[in-house]
């Protein structure tokens, strides 16, 4: 059975202060019931902001399926996408992480093109792909 001490991985310092230090099989269990129960005891830890942070700088394949600093897994990730800014590559402009297409792999899943970028790129391929087309069929 997963517990939130071996979900979370090594166990931090301050984890000591935490409210749900032992609590395992409270925080192993996803029934609302349970995820209402697991949210008022992080309303009253004295470690919630450590937590917070420490669930803010987990990549997000190892943030546990569990309610951590208050939130559940699918919270964490809703918020980081929200709140977090990436500049892009080609315009150098610091957008929201909505700007950018999705994408399997790298950072926050997301290209490193902003759409805007990425739609100009795709056109100017586009255009020289087709003058390239009618300048052969000319010559031809």
């Amino acid at each position: 059975m997963t517990t939130l001490l071996t979900a979370i991985g090594a166990v931090p310092a301050w984890h000591r202060d935490a409210a749900c230090g032992y609590l395992g099989k409270l925080f192993a269990s996803k029934k609302p019931r349970d995820v209402d129960a697991q949210r008022r005891v992080c309303a009253g830890c004295p470690a919630l902001s450590n937590c917070r942070a420490d669930a803010l700088a987990k990549p997000k394949h190892k943030l546990p399926d569990l309610v951590m600093a208050g939130r559940t897994r699918a919270e964490h990730l809703d918020s980081r996408t929200t709140n977090a800014r990436r500049a892009c590559t080609k315009c150098d402009e610091k957008k929201p992480l909505t700007d950018f297409n999705l994408r399997t792999g790298g950072k926050h899943g997301r290209r490193s093109i902003c759409k805007k970028c990425e739609n100009a790129r795709q056109r100017a391929a586009y255009q020289a792909k087709k003058t390239q087309t009618n300048t052969e069929g000319t010559t031809a």
